[in-house]
């Protein structure tokens, strides 16, 4: 074959690969955007292992309004739930609404939080949570105003605002070079206690990508900051990441895929 052949072809299965792969992307979008929890939480797994890839299309879903009641949720936790069990998966997110979903998956690649655990709150708690989360908006007088006098329902936009112009003003920055991995990194060294717990339960339990993430990375840059972390006066904190320390055989990493 050749050179001008050989380089038509490999363009060629480079665009199948590309066409490929924007269908899987669409497909796996479209069931986390269903009723059917199982489906929802696989499509997430799948959207989640894009990484940044997915995240455009996340944003987009972050003004649909639409409310899909989940089904087939088992024991599920979470705000939408119409059964409590008392054991099984918890969720802070009213993962019901599409939004507030997409909002979710983010946070959850990124290891972000932007606010969307918040939606859901009670006006006394809501107001707190505004008060802490958004201080640049609380603190304007005039929005204040609006706070105090709110409704339970125009909290809930209000905060879902917030959350949601967050969230986009974050990747309009960080969209040209986002990295799992750096992010993995920030949410360990931030001082969000929401971030560094998404950050530790992902090492721990997380069995999806983080391109990056291997066992001389961990030694070079990550165990000094688990180190720090196993000594926080939070509980929840030091005991993740007291029981990663303990795992000197890395099973946590070996649950990643690709590793």
């Amino acid at each position: 074959m050749s050179k001008r052949r050989l380089s038509a072809a490999l363009a060629f299965a480079s665009v199948i690969l590309i066409v490929a792969n924007a269908q899987d992307k669409k497909t796996l979008l479209d069931e986390f955007i269903s009723n059917d929890w199982q489906v929802v939480k696989a499509a997430k797994v799948g959207l989640e292992n894009l990484q940044g890839a997915a995240i455009p299309e996340l944003i987009e879903i972050l003004d649909n309004e639409n409310k899909e009641k989940l089904t087939n949720t088992g024991s599920l936790i979470y705000p939408g739930a119409e059964r409590f069990f008392g054991h099984g998966q918890i969720l802070d997110y009213d993962i019901d609404y599409l939004a507030i979903r997409a909002g979710w998956l983010i946070e959850e690649i990124a290891f972000t939080n932007f606010g969307f655990t918040g939606i859901h709150l009670m006006s006394n708690d809501a107001v707190n949570f505004i008060k802490i989360t958004y201080p640049d908006y609380f603190n304007n007088s005039g929005n204040r105003k609006k706070i105090e006098g709110a409704s339970q329902e125009e909290l809930r936009s209000i905060i879902q605002e917030l959350a949601t112009e967050k969230a986009k003003q974050w990747w309009k920055v960080e969209k040209e070079n986002f990295s799992r991995l750096q992010a993995l990194l920030d949410a360990l060294r931030s001082f969000d206690e929401k971030r560094q717990v998404k950050a530790l339960f992902y090492l721990r339990n997380g069995v999806t990508k983080c391109d990056g993430l291997s066992r001389d990375f961990y030694y070079d840059e990550i165990i000094k900051d688990i180190g720090r972390l196993s000594g926080s006066d939070l509980q929840r904190i030091a005991e993740h990441a007291k029981l990663i320390l303990l795992d000197t055989k890395l099973e946590w990493l070996a649950m990643k895929v690709g590793e």
